[in-house]
């Protein structure tokens, strides 16, 4: 059965890159002689025209990270595999694939300005200027989250922080092997594919980064000020473009660890529409399955780093829409590493821990030592959140140089200074016994999900303003909107009994969200048409 539903849920995603990104392309009428910001501009920082097979490899790598992991194993956890299943497939190729191929495009358009700039050119000054400062909260949240679960994993598992070492370093290799050697792309990638794999077998004999869990944040924070100021070409693009890697090997051989596994699904389908000592299915199953299904995050990266990067508006559907589905596969994956594994093995465990013992289950089935592909499912996952981190941290500046209406040299230093200690004050903090990243996802996910709702709202003021029919994106705009709304609410309301800063950060959250919602409608159903990117 479980082979069933992954083989299913990669053709249906296959059909749904072909026939509904086909309609998207041509309903957005895609063009390629338009000349793109990476083109146009091309500052060898931040705008540098990329091949498609590079772009993919970064923009799939920052918005994966641990997010396509954590919360469909989460979400399957409280409701059952089942509902979790169904929403994957349906959020990614009618939600949150519309969600990105719109941010993407919306932003190569209109000179790669940000979600938070183009909602200022759409519906407002005053508008769009709230909408950078929820953008950035938004952040702050992903960085928190992320940097202790990275942390944490490398405290737990020093094999894989050496292996990440070595696989940063790789990267800087590979990256000036490219763009300043004579040897091609082709056989620079040829050579340092493998090179990068070696990293995981120094790492499994020779473990030599044992650090504990606050040292190691630190260190990664200096790690994401450092990325974040190279010009892209330099670590971004050669590091994310080889993280990708890892996911298409981990994808293959799980897939084929899965055929050759006779492991039963032993995960209840469904756990009921408010199961025991949990929140209600709707709305939390939306909030927490968040990034597997759609997410507000990409519509960051998206209009952040990753419009900047593209050659020609034809790639927008390969990589805008194409890395959604292939993100809601690695979803579907990561449900299927929970579903073979009993509540007693999972007690107690993380689910990036989950995550790597059900992968190393599959792997062992093609005679691959469980301990071994454990690191393995581990390594590719923390080359994920160390991408999304400094990735992040790059955007947080942007938004930074935005509010301000301010980019130089010192812009560069001084936003991105900021965007590491702010989230340093707070990720390694508890909150009601809880870590940082714990108590913080459900806020996460509703802050998440509404932010998407937001940029698919300003997609629907695009097409509006373009003159195109908009239904498409409005349905699923409405949805994203329904329920991080609710989810904010319940969270104020259940939260006004214990600690203040849940309840006070959702209710900021909600008035922020509604105001914006509000302020995007009215420009929605009012007459004026006016085309303005």
């Amino acid at each position: 059965m479980l082979v069933g539903i992954l083989i299913f849920s990669i053709i249906v995603c296959s059909l749904a890159y072909r026939y509904y990104g086909g309609f998207l392309s041509k309903h957005c009428q895609l063009d390629d002689t338009r000349v793109t910001p990476a083109t146009e501009i091309n500052d060898g920082v931040d705008f540098v025209p990329t091949k498609a097979s590079i772009v993919f490899g970064h923009h799939f790598s920052s918005i994966a990270g641990a997010g396509p992991i954590v919360g469909p194993i989460m979400a399957a956890m409280y409701f059952g595999w089942g509902p979790t299943w169904i929403w994957i497939l349906i959020g990614s190729i009618f939600v949150g694939g519309v969600h990105d191929f719109g941010s993407t495009l919306m932003s190569v358009r209109s000179g790669g300005k940000s979600i938070a700039e183009t909602t200022c050119s759409l519906v407002g000054s005053k508008t769009g200027k709230l909408f950078m400062l929820f953008v950035a909260l938004a952040l702050i949240y992903v960085i928190i989250v992320f940097l202790d679960l990275t942390a944490k994993t490398f405290s737990e598992t020093p094999a894989v922080a050496t292996s990440s070492i070595w696989f940063v370093i790789t990267a800087v290799i590979y990256g000036r092997m490219i763009f300043r050697s004579r040897l091609s792309a082709s056989v620079s990638t040829w050579i340092m594919i493998p090179i990068t794999f070696v990293g995981l077998f120094i790492g499994h004999h020779f473990p030599f980064m044992k650090l504990d869990h606050n040292t190691w944040g630190y260190l990664i924070l200096g790690y994401c000020f450092v990325a974040a100021i190279l010009p892209v070409n330099v670590l971004l693009q050669p590091r994310d473009f080889l993280s990708s890697t890892f996911l298409y090997a981990i994808l293959v051989i799980g897939l084929l660890g899965v055929i050759f596994s006779d492991a039963p699904i032993v995960l209840p389908f469904f756990k009921g529409f408010h199961p025991e000592d949990t929140a209600m299915l709707m709305p939390f199953l939306f909030i927490t399955v968040a990034c597997g299904a759609c997410s507000g995050f990409h519509s960051i990266v998206s209009s952040g780093t990753t419009s900047k990067q593209i050659i020609k508006e034809s790639d927008i559907r390969r990589v805008g829409y194409g890395a959604m589905l292939v993100e809601g596969v690695l979803a579907v994956f990561a449900l299927a590493c929970i579903a073979v594994l009993s509540p007693a093995e999972t007690k107690g465990m993380h689910p990036l821990a989950i995550f790597s013992q059900g992968a190393g289950v599959f792997m062992q089935s093609l005679h691959i030592p469980l301990e071994f592909g454990k690191e393995f499912a581990l390594l590719a996952i923390s080359t994920f959140l160390l991408t999304t981190l400094d990735t992040c941290t790059r955007l947080t500046r942007f938004i930074f140089e935005e509010l301000i209406g301010v980019k130089n040299q010192t812009t560069r230093y001084v936003g991105t200074l900021l965007a590491v200690v702010l989230p340093g004050l707070f990720a390694f903090q508890t909150f009601n016994g809880q870590p940082a990243w714990k108590a913080i996802w459900p806020m996460f996910g509703a802050t998440n999900q509404l932010l998407a709702a937001l940029a698919l709202v300003t997609f629907v003021v695009y097409l509006k303003s373009k003159k195109l029919s908009y239904a498409f994106a409005l349905i699923p705009a409405v949805v994203m909107i329904i329920m991080p709304m609710w989810a904010l609410a319940s969270k104020f309301l259940n939260g006004l009994s214990g600690p203040l800063l849940l309840p006070v950060l959702s209710g900021v959250m909600f008035v922020l969200g509604l105001f914006l919602v509000v302020m995007s409608f009215k420009y929605i159903f009012s007459k004026k048409e006016d085309s303005v990117l």
